[in-house]
């Protein structure tokens, strides 16, 4: 075990529960990361991912697992579908309600969806998964809720990224949400979606955190996909619910 590693998890010993949720001070700040230049850049990356593998069309029914401010949420419904955004942190859905955007939000546990069977087209989360405490019974209430013919579309931290080292070594100075995280690795990932069926799946964001490589992270966008699918900041992972 790597010195990082081993002082990741003899905090995660002292502390593995923390006494409220790690989001609840970090939502008035959170947005910010989106204003940055590096911030925008990386957005732009991700959803050209995760919206060619979601491929929202107006008009579907989506639900956002871990919505948090409402950053996919929202965005979707200034698409034409029709959004629902669950979290269970209230103060980063206080955020989210603030800004006044056409999107039901509620306040719920992944692993407990207050949905009808079948209720979406498409169930939505973006780095969720590894802050849940059973990963296994979110994906399979995001699995019960997704209609035959839809599709679960969920992105995850790749632990064998650079993000996420850079990510582990925050999170040993300062007590950031991410010292709670489970970072996925692709096999591991990709083995949980393939439970509910056939997976397409890549990753994206192959520029550094420090943001090194951003003059030509479309560039390096296009090649990493093809081949360096397993070391992108952000695993992406498809599943459709037949028919």
């Amino acid at each position: 075990m790597t010195d990082l590693r081993r002082d990741l998890e003899a905090r995660r010993t002292d502390c593995s529960v923390p006494s409220e949720n790690p989001f609840d001070a970090a939502a008035p700040f959170y947005d910010a990361w989106y204003e940055m230049p590096l911030g925008r850049l990386v957005d732009e990356l991700e959803k050209d991912l995760i919206y060619g593998l979601a491929a929202p069309v107006a008009g579907e029914r989506a639900l956002d697992v871990g919505t948090g401010t409402g950053h996919f949420a929202f965005d979707l419904a200034r698409r034409g579908l029709k959004v629902t955004g669950v979290d269970i942190s209230g103060a980063m859905l206080n955020v989210a309600r603030a800004k006044g955007e056409s999107v039901a939000l509620v306040t719920a546990d992944a692993g407990e969806l207050p949905f009808e069977d079948s209720s979406f087209d498409l169930v939505l989360s973006v780095t969720n998964l590894e802050f849940v405490s059973q990963p296994e019974k979110a994906l399979s209430e995001m699995w019960r809720v997704t209609c035959p013919g839809g599709r679960m579309v969920v992105a995850v931290l790749n632990a064998w990224s650079p993000w996420a080292r850079a990510r582990q070594r925050e999170a040993l100075e300062q007590d950031t949400p991410f010292r709670y995280a489970h970072f996925f690795a692709p096999r591991e990932f990709v083995g949980k979606l393939r439970h509910y069926g056939p997976t397409r799946w890549n990753s994206s964001v192959f520029i550094t955190p420090g943001g090194r490589g951003q003059r030509l992270a479309w560039a390096l966008e296009r090649t990493g996909r093809l081949v360096l699918r397993p070391f992108g900041a952000l695993l992406v992972g498809r599943v459709s619910k037949m028919g």
